[in-house]
């Protein structure tokens, strides 16, 4: 049972004894380079089609200057040799796509911008620098699709950062942090890696476990039951949705072509102490006051975007100073204004966890393989209606998210969609299921996501880091 402190990731081992601290971020995998062959995941090549190519782009803030010879020198002796960010993608005689061990040369993945790069005036250079990163030219293929941006400017909690820029294909979320975070190390005990969130246990509670009790077996019936029912209903929804059941057309809606325009990047630091009060007088979870934060955020842009409408519609019909008419005309513009919005219909795509094993694993045990912990893509698409209906009450909207992610849980619409892409690429081929996955995304109005961290502070190659700020690349939304 694990602490409510946390669990620790246990370090990286290789077939070599490791005698320095920061060579146990190795993988398990020492072939000689250019004999390790592997087959590209179904959910690889399909971040490759240009409908869908998407690059996973990091923000990492460190409390000190960065000395990028350190950094060379430790990304060698860690991240390095993880098989993916040391392979090419090649593509035999038959049209199959295989990941090829390369030697690499860290010089071509690290990037040190000029100072001209870095707009002295704004007050977020770091997330403005990070943003045109979704402007940059696509990846060299003949190298391992990776890079490393180092900039030692100073920001508002940072004396310097580094910012990865990690294609798609090469992993998810899940993958990519548990590599990083096992090559980190706790700044309270250097030896050690930090401390991450022990792993949720949902379920049956032990009385309903109980073997051989019928109340075991009525909750075993009636929760089989619920989530096949939950199961037909969403994916019934994802069904239509890919049929062409789209998102109401808002200023956040985006269109053909969006993934590829210019991007920003903002960021904001809520305490999870408040977030605690907030679930704990709804009976919820963080998830759930996440999602009414952001539903009860998009209804109050698309109230205050309508009212800027309302001005520019009405300057010369009457004498209201602002809105023209009456006092009473407003006050009817704006009931219908919120009727409206009310009745939008606004939803994302929340991308979950397919893997057995939830959190960040071990990445020991991921790089073994097994159903149990896989590296690369594993990643399910959820439907999550939006409340843009107007309550009173802010807390209605986190009691409303809890009611849809309680049905969510309980469908295992993730695991169809996942399992429906890898079928579709396998049966039919990559262009097919981009399709699929692309008209999921270019229906809907935005994607979720979430990402845990460290308890504790943890440092990377002896340098503290303030913060860690992830984000995603070249879907086809806002």
């Amino acid at each position: 049972m694990a602490s409510e402190e946390g669990i620790r990731l246990r370090a990286i081992r290789t077939k070599v004894a490791d005698t320095d601290a920061t060579t146990a971020g190795r993988d398990a995998y020492d072939g000689e380079i250019g004999q390790e062959m592997e087959p590209v995941t179904p959910a690889g090549r399909m971040f490759m089609q240009p409908n869908l190519s998407c690059c996973i782009v990091c923000i990492i803030g460190f409390k000190n200057g960065i000395n990028v010879a350190a950094m060379k020198k430790g990304l060698e002796e860690t991240i390095v040799q993880h098989k993916r960010f040391s392979s090419v993608m090649k593509q035999d005689e038959n049209g199959s796509k295989y990941w090829v061990r390369t030697k690499v040369n860290i010089d071509d993945h690290i990037v040190v911008p000029p100072a001209s790069a870095i707009n002295p005036e704004s007050s977020n250079k770091i997330e403005d620098y990070a943003a045109e990163l979704a402007l940059a030219l696509p990846f060299d293929q003949s190298r391992p699709l990776w890079e490393l941006h180092i900039l030692n400017v100073k920001s508002a909690d940072a004396a310097a950062s580094a910012i990865f820029r990690i294609h798609h294909s090469l992993g998810d979320g899940i993958s990519i942090m548990s590599l990083f975070l096992a090559s980190t190390r706790s700044v309270s005990n250097p030896i050690s890696l930090p401390s991450v969130q022990p792993l949720s246990t949902e379920g049956l509670n032990s009385n309903e476990r109980r073997a051989g009790s019928m109340y075991y077996y009525f909750s075993l019936f009636r929760w089989t039951c619920i989530t096949i029912w939950c199961t037909l209903v969403e994916v019934g929804k994802f069904l239509l949705l890919l049929l062409g059941v789209k998102d109401s057309q808002t200023p956040l809606k985006g269109s053909i072509g969006v993934g590829r325009l210019a991007k920003s990047i903002s960021t904001a630091n809520i305490g999870l102490d408040d977030m605690r009060i907030v679930k704990n007088a709804v009976g919820g979870t963080v998830n759930d006051v996440f999602l009414g934060i952001v539903s009860s955020g998009i209804r109050r842009y698309l109230q205050q975007h309508a009212d800027k409408l309302a001005i520019h519609s009405s300057n010369n019909q009457g004498n209201h100073p602002v809105y023209g008419g009456t006092k009473e005309a407003v006050a009817a513009r704006i009931s219908i204004q919120d009727k409206c919005i009310d009745v939008l219909r606004i939803r994302a795509t929340s991308l979950v966890n397919t893997r057995t094993q939830p959190g960040l694993p071990e990445l020991s045990t991921m790089m073994q393989g097994g159903s149990q912990a896989r590296w690369g893509n594993s990643i399910g698409y959820v439907l999550t209606p939006l409340c843009m209906k107007k309550h009173d009450d802010p807390l209605d909207y986190v009691r409303k998210a809890k009611e849809t992610i309680d049905r969510k849980k309980c469908s295992l619409e993730a695991i169809f969609t996942y399992w429906s892409a890898q079928l579709i690429l396998k049966l039919v081929g990559a262009e097919a299921a981009v399709n699929m996955s692309y008209n999921a995304l270019v229906h809907t109005t935005l994607a979720l996501s979430n990402m845990i961290g460290p308890l504790e502070e943890a440092m990377f190659f002896g340098n503290p880091i303030t913060d860690i700020v992830p984000t995603v690349f070249g879907q086809p939304q806002v």
